[in-house]
């Protein structure tokens, strides 16, 4: 065996003996374990920065026009107070059609006069809402797009 090889061995044995440098500590408690999707209604509004999740904690998941419903109706006080607002109008009302893999909301008012943050703002929370099986399409229709349009959430798009 050349030193070399007797090097590399030594610094082997070494490594090894070192292990990584963690203390064995047995189980620590902090809390309780992750259980999934957080319980409450998902919302999706705008902040300075543009989309902001926002969890109104509830005991369980709100349905789907239940939260669309929540959606148009804005942020509560509390949210405002966080600086949270929305880019849909005052009033109007979003009603979904559900069918296998796809979501389409039909909307009281123009598509041409959302803006796109709020038309993001409907498809973010309707694609997070809860559902049977995949993420659903979601397809807007309205007055002047009556055989709709197909949108995807930027924050969900895997690109």
């Amino acid at each position: 065996m050349t030193t070399w090889h007797r090097c590399l061995a030594a610094a082997a044995v070494l490594l090894l003996a070192c292990g990584c440098s963690i203390s064995t500590t047995g189980p620590v408690r902090s809390g309780q374990p992750a259980t999934g999707v957080q319980p409450g209604t998902r919302l999706y509004f705008l902040d300075q920065h543009g989309i902001h999740l926002t969890i109104r904690p509830d005991a369980q998941r709100e349905d789907l026009q239940q939260t669309l419903d929540a959606l148009a109706a804005g942020p509560d006080p509390a949210e405002q107070r966080s600086g949270l607002y929305s880019d849909l109008p005052a009033s109007g009302r979003v009603q979904a059609t559900v069918t296998p893999g796809t979501v389409t909301l039909r909307l009281s008012w123009s598509a041409a006069s959302l803006s796109t943050t709020a038309i993001q703002q409907l498809v973010c929370t309707t694609e997070d809402a809860p559902t049977t099986g995949p993420v659903p399409k979601v397809t807007i229709v309205s007055s002047d797009a009556p055989s709709g349009i197909q949108q995807q959430c930027d924050l969900h798009r895997a690109d």
